[in-house]
């Protein structure tokens, strides 16, 4: 049986744009190669865009609807289903699961919560910053099994914990400014 993958935040971006407004999916494209908020976390080739519309309206996330006129090739605009609305605002008020996740996650859900109440964002900051601290706890244990200086593994969980330190005082800026 295969193993079911959790959606990737590209797929969630592209739930998002769908959310603000139904679209074609030509009009995605330009609009995530053309953002430069965009750009600065995505990177997207117009095959890999269609393979996650298909990917996302299979699993009932959005629907496609064949707009009428004459234009060749048949034009699609594709429309969030509420099981896809339901789906992305799930995704949109939970932290990032894993510390590798901050950069295009995290980030990806502050670019949407732009437009939404402050209050929203805060919470966001507010969960990512715990989940933050309990990640620098379980670091810091591990740090505390390993005290040789030189051994692999202490080396490792140093970076890691270093890289969770410089990311809660980021966070803790970000916090202040809202």
């Amino acid at each position: 049986m295969a193993r079911q993958q959790d959606p990737l935040t590209m797929d969630f971006l592209l739930l998002g744009i769908i959310d603000r407004k139904p679209t074609h999916a030509y009009d995605l494209y330009k609009q995530v190669t053309s953002s430069e908020e965009l750009k600065t976390l995505w990177t997207f080739r117009q095959s890999r865009l269609y393979a996650v519309l298909d990917k996302i309206e299979r699993a009932g996330l959005i629907c496609t609807e064949v707009e009428p006129g004459d234009s060749l090739p048949v034009r699609k605009i594709c429309t969030i289903t509420p099981i896809g609305k339901a789906t992305f605002e799930d995704w949109l008020h939970s932290p990032a699961k894993h510390m590798n996740e901050i950069r295009s996650d995290f980030l990806g859900k502050l670019y949407f919560l732009n437009d939404r109440p402050e209050e929203e964002k805060e919470q966001l900051i507010s969960a990512q910053t715990k989940l933050c601290e309990h990640w620098l706890a379980n670091i810091e244990k591990k740090l505390a099994e390993h005290p040789e200086k030189g051994d692999y593994l202490r080396i490792v969980y140093s970076f890691r914990a270093e890289f969770i330190r410089s990311t809660l005082r980021w966070m803790n800026t970000l916090a202040d400014s809202i």
